[in-house]
């Protein structure tokens, strides 16, 4: 059976989740030999990869792991200010589809926004996000519909209608869809305010599984104004060596693997509703193969649900 294998892209790259994959399919590994282990049937495989060549020209570069063969852009939309018209690269489907369900319930999303998260404590956790979300500075708030991979419960009380706007992005002709990014540590969704003089400095994030869609919902007043000393824009995102800021409504879509950072010196809030997706050029097996290797690590107690 022909397996795609997700590659680690720095050998020694230390991290729970990717040890115990390389401990669970090593047949020389003695750990494995002594507890007789068998893999799931159907699942992924992380092994240490070849070494990587690096240019002048910023390329997809996770910090983790990196499954080969998969398109990769730093951002996959492009808002035409003069015909109104975001347009999706390559016509991608799945992004369409999910590009158009938010932004045709944008209004909705921001009203319960607006009417509720203000009256809510922020889920944002520093000593909960390591690595890839410690990197912030000042203010950043959460409200969180997916964290790690798991539907937070609460989320749907406060949020009902952001919530079922989402289920509607679960299925697909009246069956289960594996769209988003559940079941696995790197799926995410949230309300996401960053406040005024607030930055999350360059990262990337730990691997090329996902789209990462910024619906804004929020925009500040002067973000495309240009700072003279820096001569970017004053509320934005750099992705690779691509500039952008976002505009009200019109969903944008970025691929993090790449390095990446954001920034609001502006006196007012971003905010944007961030959902992750399934990168589309990864099929439904091997999405089930990859949530078998992590539901598995999960089982041995390699990873913490």
């Amino acid at each position: 059976m022909l397996r795609r294998t997700i590659r680690l892209p720095v050998a020694g790259t230390k991290w729970n989740c990717c040890e115990a994959p390389r401990r669970l399919f090593s047949s020389s590994n003695p750990t494995y030999q002594s507890q007789q282990q068998e893999p799931p049937p159907l699942t992924a495989n992380v092994v240490r990869g070849p070494s990587l060549l690096q240019t002048s020209i910023p390329r997809s570069n996770p910090s983790l792991m990196f499954l080969p063969g998969l398109r990769s852009l730093p951002f996959w939309t492009s808002y035409n200010h003069e015909t109104n018209e975001n347009r999706v690269a390559y016509q991608e489907p799945t992004l369409v589809r999910v590009v158009e369900h938010l932004e045709a319930n944008v209004s909705v999303i921001s009203e319960e926004y607006h009417r509720v998260a203000p009256t809510l404590a922020s889920d944002y956790k520093i000593k909960d996000k390591a690595n890839e979300h410690s990197l912030h500075k000042g203010q950043w708030d959460w409200h969180s519909y997916m964290t790690k991979g798991q539907i937070q419960g609460q989320f749907a009380q406060y949020f009902p209608n952001t919530t079922q706007i989402l289920q509607e992005l679960r299925t697909e002709n009246g069956m289960p869809a594996r769209l988003l990014l559940e079941d696995i540590p790197f799926g995410y969704a949230f309300f996401s305010t960053l406040h005024p003089r607030s930055k999350i400095d360059p990262h990337t994030s730990p691997m090329n599984l996902r789209w990462r869609i910024h619906l804004p919902l929020q925009v500040p007043k002067g973000a495309a104004e240009v700072d003279e000393n820096s001569g970017l824009p004053r509320c934005g995102i750099r992705v690779g060596n691509q500039v952008k800021t976002w505009t009200q409504d019109k969903a944008l879509v970025l691929d993090d693997s790449y390095d990446h950072c954001v920034w609001n010196e502006t006196d007012e809030k971003r905010v944007l509703f961030l959902l992750d997706i399934w990168h589309g050029d990864i099929p439904p097996q091997e999405r089930q193969d990859i949530v078998g290797m992590f539901r598995h690590a999960q089982d041995q107690g390699w990873v913490k649900k």
